[in-house]
C-alpha cells in the first residue's frame, strides 16, 4: 500500500473529536508498516450574522467545508474526512466539485454493519428529527435493518445532556456514558442487537460503554479502519473544454455557441463544461507573422496553461492563424490541442471525397504559413487560394474599416467576402469553400450550396467542424467515464 495522506475536515466539527480521530490514526500502522500522515487547515473567517436567511446560514456552511477540501488537496490528502454529522446531507455537493473521495464517520459504519450485519438496530438519539431521518434513511438504503427508537421516558436523558453539555466536554466524559448507558439499556431491552451511535462525540464515549457491557457500535473504530484500510482513488470528472479566446471576442462567442447548438442535451445539466480564457490582449498573429509586429507565443502558451490548470481534458483556440504556434506551444503542455483545420479537412473529406477541389478564404498568415496548405497536401486533397486581388478582398472582409474585426458583419465586408468567393469557384474551380478565418462565419453561414455567379459551392465554417469534433469526443470521454 502507498504512503497514505489523510485530510480531516475541522469546519463545525468537535473539536475533542477531531484530536481523538487524530491520534487513533496517527496510531495505526498501515499493511506497509508505516503510520498515515495526517493534514488539517484552520480558516479564519466570521460566520454571517445570526439574522442572516437561512440559505446564507446553510451556504456558509457548506462553502466552509469545501474550501477547506480545497486547501487539504492541495497538501496532498488522497481522502477527506468530514467529522460532523450535519455534513451528511451535503456530502453528494461536496463531491460533485471535487475528485479526491469526500467521506463521513456513517458511510464507516455503513461499511461495518455490512461486515456484521445485524436484524435490529438501536438509534442512540433524538427520534423524529430531520437528522433522525437523514441517518436511517441513508443506513437503510444500503443495509436492510429494522431500527429501535429510545421510548418516551429517555427523551429526558437527552434534555439532560443537551443542557449540561456532557457531550462536549471531555471532562464529564463519566457522566456522558452514565446517561447514555441508560439509553443504551432502554434500546437493547427492546429488542436492539447493536447500538447505533448518531453523532461524533457519541462515538468517542463508544469504546468505554461497550467496557460496561453495552453492545454499541464503535464508530470511532470503524471510521479509523475505513479511512487507513480503503485503496482510495481519485473520482472521474466531467469532460470540460477550454477555450483560448479573444482572437478575436465575437468568434469565440461564435464558437461557444455552436458547441452548445451542437450538444445534443435536453437540459442545462446535460451539456458541456467549458472555461474560457478570453484574452483580446493577446498580439495579432498574421501581424507578427508577416510584418514583425509582437510575438503572439507567450500569451497563447500562458492561456493554455491556465486552462490546463483548470484541469481541461484538450483545448481548442478561437482563432485559425494562431494554429501556426501549436507546433510550438503543444509539446509544452499535458493537454491535447484539437486542431481545427485538421478537423475541418476531414470532415471534407468525409463528406464530399477524396476528389473535392477545396478553396481557401483566410488570411494573409494562414495561407503564407500553410496550416491549411500542408495538411490538405499530406492528405492527397487539392486546395487552392484567391489571387492577389482577391485576397486583399478577403482581408478587407476581416480587418477593414467595415470589416468583421470592427464589428460588421453585413454590407461591404459581405460584398467583397463573395466577390472572393466567387473568384475561387469560376476561376479555381473550387466546390468547397474553407471560412479560413474564425470571423468570416459572422458573414457567411455554413452551407451545401450556395450560388456563386453561374456555380454553386459549398461553405464550410471550420468554427461549426471544430465545435462538432469538441462535442463528439465530449460524448466519447462521458461515455468512458459515466459522469457529466
Amino acid at each position: 500500500m502507498n504512503h497514505k495522506v489523510i485530510g480531516i475536515s475541522q469546519s463545525f466539527s468537535p473539536a475533542p473529536f477531531v484530536r481523538a480521530l487524530k491520534e487513533r490514526l496517527q496510531s495505526t500502522f498501515l499493511p506497509d508498516g508505516s503510520r498515515p500522515h495526517i493534514e488539517l487547515v484552520d480558516l479564519d473567517w466570521s460566520s454571517p450574522d445570526a439574522d442572516a436567511p437561512k440559505l446564507v446560514q446553510e451556504g456558509d456552511v457548506k462553502i466552509r467545508v469545501l474550501e477547506e477540501s480545497y486547501q487539504l488537496i492541495e497538501k496532498g490528502a488522497q481522502v477527506i474526512a468530514l467529522c460532523n454529522f450535519r455534513n451528511i446531507s451535503f456530502l453528494n455537493e461536496v463531491q460533485t466539485e471535487i475528485t479526491t473521495p469526500v467521506t463521513d464517520i456513517l458511510q464507516a459504519c455503513i461499511e461495518e454493519l455490512k461486515k456484521n450485519p445485524v436484524k435490529k438496530l438501536g438509534y442512540l438519539g433524538r427520534p423524529g428529527t430531520d437528522k433522525a431521518k437523514l441517518i436511517t434513511e441513508t443506513v437503510s438504503c444500503e443495509v436492510p435493518v429494522e431500527w429501535v427508537y429510545p421510548s418516551e421516558a429517555m427523551l429526558e436523558v437527552f434534555d439532560e445532556l443537551e443542557s449540561g453539555s456532557h457531550c462536549a466536554v471531555i471532562p464529564d466524559q463519566k457522566k456522558a456514558c452514565e446517561l447514555f448507558g441508560k439509553v443504551c439499556s432502554n434500546l437493547l431491552s427492546e429488542g436492539a442487537e447493536l447500538v447505533f451511535p448518531t453523532c461524533v462525540m457519541q462515538a468517542l464515549f463508544a469504546a468505554a460503554l461497550k467496557s460496561e457491557g453495552y453492545n454499541v457500535l464503535d464508530s470511532m473504530s470503524a471510521y479509523v479502519s475505513y479511512l487507513c484500510f480503503t485503496d482510495w482513488e481519485k473520482l472521474p470528472k466531467p469532460f470540460k473544454i477550454g477555450i483560448v479566446g479573444g482572437l478575436g471576442p465575437a468568434a469565440t462567442v461564435d464558437l461557444y455557441d455552436k458547441i452548445t447548438k451542437a450538444t445534443p442535451a435536453k437540459n442545462d445539466q446535460e451539456h458541456i463544461k467549458v472555461a474560457v480564457e478570453q484574452n483580446p490582449q493577446i498580439p495579432d498573429r498574421t501581424k507578427y507573422l508577416l510584418h514583425g509586429g509582437v510575438d503572439p507565443t507567450l500569451s497563447l502558451y500562458a492561456a493554455c496553461r491556465k486552462l490546463e490548470k483548470d484541469a481541461v481534458d484538450a483545448i481548442v483556440i478561437a482563432c485559425n492563424t494562431a494554429h501556426a504556434y501549436f507546433e510550438t506551444i503543444v509539446p509544452h503542455l499535458s493537454v491535447p490541442l484539437i486542431n481545427m483545420q485538421q478537423v475541418t479537412l476531414e470532415e471534407i473529406r468525409d463528406k464530399f471525397g477524396p476528389d473535392v477541389v477545396i478553396g481557401l478564404m483566410a488570411t494573409d498568415g494562414t495561407i503564407e504559413t500553410g496550416i491549411y496548405g500542408r495538411k490538405a497536401k499530406s492528405m492527397k486533397l487539392a486546395m487552392v487560394v484567391p489571387d492577389k486581388e482577391h485576397q486583399a478582398m478577403v482581408m478587407e472582409a476581416i480587418y477593414g474599416e467595415k470589416g468583421v474585426k470592427a464589428g460588421f458583419t453585413d454590407g461591404h465586408c459581405k460584398e467583397v467576402l463573395l466577390k472572393a468567393a466567387e473568384h475561387l469557384v469560376r476561376d479555381k474551380g473550387a466546390q468547397a469553400l474553407i471560412l479560413g478565418c474564425t470571423e468570416l462565419p459572422l458573414i457567411l453561414e455554413e452551407t451545401d450550396n450556395i450560388k456563386l455567379g453561374d456555380g454553386h459551392a459549398a461553405i464550410v465554417d471550420p468554427t461549426a467542424s471544430l465545435a462538432r469534433r469538441v462535442v463528439k469526443v465530449a460524448g466519447e470521454i462521458t461515455k468512458i467515464r459515466g459522469v457529466r
